[in-house]
């Protein structure tokens, strides 16, 4: 394993970035702290994009603490206009949204409910090609502790911001070579896992796992499957299956599911991602023999020992998606396949898969109702209908993200994706009523 030496410088559930790249290899950072306020030393600039009409839709309450004391109540208040394209509840009152305006990441970050917010961007000469989705371009411990990767292109690298002071300053280290990460996981705000990928194809892909023990400020790869051999000592990851999702339960043991048509794999490692070895818990795979494209998403877990991995089925000459799930009970040792009895979901929407707060409780649309399970996905039950969401689906129809932080509080963003307009919803009563945020 090779280390950097010390230097400075939150998808749609179907979709899978594909992109080929050069051997991937870590280069040595610059020293560089980079602030919201401050410059970094200047990187090429891309091509400037077409005019097109401005990207709004959200009116938020941005709050200017201060410099002193964050939480100081000596703040100004001002309104903006923005379009959010992906958000991540971290508590029932602390959240992160944000988008990407003119190549320039927009970071905001609430602790009252979204009542207010505070701008947390890095600085806007970091430019972004497209908009960072959370578990993969961004992750949170807390809201304090988090990682933005922006993603290589054109003659820029890979690089990964970093900050430990709730975005008030960011610090900044680099992948070189066109690395293009797919999973980004933190069990810790000192220790995480970047998940590269290159010379992607349809099943398969070659694969890379870096590692920081220092919050980010160095990188070492652990893993990297160019000469994949299954009776290695320490085998890496093979080349077949495309990555789905990426997860640690703790320093050592970690989870990855791998797609290939309709044989996915689930892959564990319990030494920090060094070797992998493919899991034999699952069960019930001949339950989609009948499928041509069966996709397991990343697993998620609840705590120590509950866990789940949505699975979503498709076959070619039948329009619609089917939506099931596996679930765990004791640390991933063993899983059951829960049927959802949902049907086959159809429309713009059919990629949206549900979204669970713990084994038994969950949530999923249908059209503009929000069905909710307290079974684990065994029933599903209605709830009742919301005139404030029917008529903000009508107005955005698009479903980007929805996500439950407890029983009551729950965060949904919509768009309307041709107007680049997007709004930003809550609810407080379990998805029975709604409010703009």
């Amino acid at each position: 394993m090779t280390k950097i030496p010390k230097g400075e410088r939150a998808l749609p559930f179907l979709a899978v970035c594909l992109k080929h790249l050069r051997k991937l290899s870590v280069v040595l950072p610059a020293a560089l702290i980079l602030a919201s306020c401050s410059s970094p030393p200047p990187e090429p600039s891309p091509q400037p994009l077409p005019t097109e009409k401005p990207e709004e839709g959200q009116t938020i309450t941005l709050i200017t603490p201060d410099a002193a004391n964050i939480d100081s109540a000596k703040s100004s208040k001002y309104q903006i206009q923005t379009r959010l394209t992906d958000f991540q509840l971290l508590s029932e009152s602390e959240g992160l949204a944000w988008g990407v305006t003119k190549n320039a990441l927009r970071l905001y970050l609430t602790r009252d409910n979204g009542k207010t917010w505070t701008n947390i961007s890095p600085a806007s000469a970091v430019q972004f090609s497209s908009n960072p989705v959370y578990g993969q371009d961004i992750f949170f411990t807390d809201p304090d502790n988090g990682w933005i990767i922006r993603q290589a292109f054109g003659m820029m690298e890979t690089i990964v911001l970093r900050t430990r002071d709730g975005g008030k300053s960011w610090k900044i280290s680099s992948l070189s070579q066109g690395s293009s990460i797919s999973s980004a996981y933190f069990a810790s705000p000192l220790k995480g896992w970047l998940m590269a990928t290159w010379d992607t194809e349809e099943s398969r892909e070659s694969k890379a796992l870096f590692m920081t023990e220092d919050g980010g400020a160095t990188w070492k790869t652990v893993m990297q499957n160019d000469q994949y051999s299954p009776n290695s000592p320490h085998p890496a990851l093979p080349v077949v299956g495309v990555a789905g999702g990426l997860v640690f339960q703790d320093s050592d043991i970690g989870l990855i599911t791998l797609n290939r048509s309709k044989s996915p794999r689930l892959y564990r490692t319990v030494d920090g991602g060094a070797s992998w070895r493919e899991d034999q818990a699952l069960p019930d795979i001949g339950v989609f023999k009948n499928y041509d494209n069966v996709i397991l998403g990343k697993p998620e877990f609840f705590g120590a020992e509950t866990g789940w991995i949505p699975v979503a089925s498709t076959k070619k000459d039948v329009e619609g998606t089917v939506y099931n799930g596996y679930f765990t009970a004791n640390g991933g040792r063993n899983w059951k396949l829960v049927e959802f009895n949902l049907g086959i979901r159809t429309g713009e929407n059919e990629n949206v898969p549900p979204t669970f707060l713990n084994v038994n409780d969950g949530w999923i649309f249908n059209g503009s109702l929000l069905y909710r399970t307290t079974n684990q996905g065994k029933s599903w039950k209605a709830l009742p209908s919301s005139s404030v969401l029917i008529s903000k689906l009508t107005e955005f129809p698009e479903i980007v993200k929805l996500q439950f932080v407890s029983k009551e509080v729950g965060w949904l963003l919509i768009e309307k994706s041709m107007d680049k307009r997007s709004i930003l919803l809550q609810t407080t009563n379990g998805g029975i009523n709604w409010r703009v945020m």
